[in-house]
């Protein structure tokens, strides 16, 4: 949890950073959107990008957690099957040993 706070703190300070550095820039620049142009001041162009790379970043990172997660997932499972297997071999050798050592 304490983690997931860091991250958090480390998100609004680059967010605020950004805000700062960007109402130092009043500067006019004509942006180009994928479909939409606009005339933005360079401030607002650097918020929108620092903004665009947090969101891609973080979907790529979840992505590589949940990729993690998934692996870490099967795993467990499969060391409980085989726990239950081994389990299971130990019970029905042990009535096979002792009825081998009782016959002896």
């Amino acid at each position: 949890m304490l983690k997931f706070l860091l991250y958090i703190l480390v998100l609004i300070v680059i967010a605020v950073l950004g805000l700062t550095i960007g109402s130092a820039n009043e500067t006019v620049v004509a942006f180009d959107f994928l479909f939409v142009k606009a005339n933005l001041s360079l401030g607002m162009v650097l918020v929108i990008g620092i903004i665009c790379g947090i969101v891609i970043g973080l979907y790529i990172a979840s992505l590589f957690c949940l990729k993690v997660w998934f692996k870490a997932h099967g795993s467990r499972v499969e060391v409980k099957r085989l726990r239950r297997q081994e389990q299971q071999r130990q019970l029905t050798a042990s009535p096979a040993a002792e009825t081998g050592a009782a016959n002896q």
